[in-house]
């Protein structure tokens, strides 16, 4: 591969450019069809990819290099599967890329189950925060009914039966706070834990 090719391939890999099948004819009549594979391998494209140049250019009467673009491509993988790709894709919920095969595909793999347990972890802690955040408007509602309970406990216009119920009742409330700020602190610092565990591993994973 040229020194050429291979600042290209870098660049398309940096800026993370992806090509438009869609070729006018200028483009397919200079088409440079190892650097277009090169691009789609980079890109992590499926071959049939070469499908929609083909019907792009072919409106031009003008046909792929089947052989170039081969060549091109199975370079650009290269460049593609790699465990970094791997773990990003993972992390971020993509489907595992079936273009890694053969000796490409230990180091994807690698980094995509990797990105996948942090992507299941990351799904965890936020079901975790939602739970917390339901919990501390369940305790505000309660708090604001133990408010409520209080103003009626100081004042003077209540019967007696009236003030019994309120008693009742706030020690009700003040039970139910009582469970939810110990469910709470219990939460609070298993999700702690839950993000000191993330955190690690992606330290761990990451490259």
């Amino acid at each position: 591969m040229t020194n050429i090719i291979r600042i290209t391939v870098s660049i398309l890999i940096l800026l993370g450019v992806s090509s438009c099948a869609s070729m006018n004819k200028s483009e397919c009549l200079q088409a440079d069809w190892q650097v277009l594979g090169l691009e789609d391998g980079a890109q992590g494209r499926d071959i049939s990819y070469i499908g929609t140049r083909r019907k792009a250019c072919a409106e031009h009467g003008v046909s792929p290099n089947l052989e170039q673009y081969s060549t091109g491509r199975e370079a650009g993988l290269k460049q593609y599967c790699t465990y970094n790709n791997g773990y990003r894709a993972g992390r971020s919920g993509y489907s595992f890329s079936e273009v890694c095969q053969g000796e490409l595909r230990g180091p994807y793999a690698g980094g995509f189950d990797r990105g996948v347990e942090i992507y299941d972890m990351d799904n965890e802690i936020g079901q975790m925060v939602k739970h917390r955040e339901a919990k501390e408007a369940e305790l505000a509602g309660v708090n604001e009914k133990i408010r409520v309970v209080e103003s009626h406990l100081i004042s003077k216009g209540d019967s007696r039966a009236d003030r019994i119920r309120h008693l009742d009742e706030y020690d009700h409330f003040k039970a139910d706070q009582k469970a939810l700020e110990a469910y709470l602190y219990e939460l609070e610092s298993n999700l702690a834990r839950k993000q000191d565990e993330r955190n690690a591993l992606n330290a761990q994973y990451s490259r």
